[in-house]
C-alpha cells in the first residue's frame, strides 16, 4: 500500500527516519578481529532490521566469485518501509579471505605471499566458516546504508546528524491542518493544559493553521481558558 504525502505522514516518515539514525544499542557493538574497528554483530544487525521492519525484510541476488585468496560477494537487503508501504533496496557489498595452512618455517618475501595466494594450501574446512561470514558482511554493508542504527557512522571521523526538515505549507499542499491535529489542541483546551506550551506549539506548525483555524482555537481558550489572546 502507498500513502499519499501530506503532513501527518511526513512526520511520521520523520519521526521513522531519525530513529533509523539513532545510535546503535551499545551492547550490539563489538570490536572486529583485528581490533582495529568496531562493528554491529550479525544478530544485532537482524533483530534490529525485524523491530523496526516488522520482519518485513528478505535479501536477494546473493552473488560471488573469487580472486587469488579472497572471495567477493554481494546481495540486495530488501525491506518494506512501515511508513509508505515501499520497498526499499538496498545493494551491501563485501569480501573474505580463504584462510590457509600456516607458511612453512624459512619461507620468506615473494614466497610467503605466493604461499597465501596457492588454493592448493587452502584449509580443509576454510569455506565452512567463511562463506557465511561473506554473506553476513554483504547484509551489514547492505543495512549501513539506511542509516546509523545499523553501524553506519561507526568509525567515522567526520559524522554528520539527521536533521529533520521543518514543514510549513508551501513544502506540501494542505488547506489547512489536519482533523487529528485539531482534534490534539481542541482536548488539550479543554483539558485545561498550559495555554503558553499550546500556543508555543501552535507557533511551531507556523502557515499550516489557517485564519479560521487560529479563531476557534482562540475561541476555545475564551471559554476554557483565561488567556484570549
Amino acid at each position: 500500500m502507498r500513502y499519499p504525502m501530506n503532513p501527518e505522514n511526513i512526520d511520521s516518515l520523520q519521526k521513522f527516519q531519525g530513529r533509523l539514525n539513532s545510535e546503535p544499542a551499545f551492547e550490539s557493538v563489538e570490536l572486529t578481529p583485528d581490533k582495529k574497528a568496531s562493528t554491529v554483530v550479525i544478530s544485532h544487525i537482524e533483530m534490529t532490521l525485524d523491530e523496526l521492519f516488522f520482519g518485513q525484510w528478505s535479501t536477494e541476488n546473493f552473488k560471488w566469485h573469487a580472486i587469488a585468496n579472497e572471495v567477493q560477494g554481494s546481495l540486495e537487503l530488501v525491506v518494506i518501509h512501515p511508513v509508505t508501504g515501499m520497498e526499499i533496496r538496498r545493494t551491501g557489498a563485501a569480501s573474505i579471505v580463504i584462510m590457509v595452512d600456516r607458511v612453512p618455517e624459512g619461507v620468506t618475501g615473494v614466497e610467503r605471499n605466493q604461499w597465501a595466494l596457492n588454493p592448493s594450501n587452502k584449509k580443509a574446512n576454510a569455506l565452512d566458516m567463511a562463506f557465511p561470514k561473506l554473506k553476513a558482511e554483504c547484509l551489514k554493508n547492505a543495512a549501513q546504508s539506511l542509516g546509523k542504527v545499523f553501524g553506519r557512522d561507526l568509525n567515522r571521523k567526520n559524522k554528520d546528524t539527521y536533521k529533520p526538515y521543518k514543514i510549513t505549507q508551501k513544502d506540501v499542499t494542505v488547506k489547512s491542518l489536519p482533523e487529528s491535529t485539531m482534534k490534539m489542541i481542541e482536548e488539550a483546551i479543554v483539558r485545561g493544559e498550559d495555554e503558553f506550551e499550546i500556543r508555543e506549539a501552535m507557533d511551531a506548525l507556523g502557515e499550516l493553521i489557517t485564519e479560521e483555524q487560529r479563531n476557534h482555537i482562540n475561541s476555545l481558550f475564551a471559554k476554557y481558558g483565561t488567556d484570549t489572546e
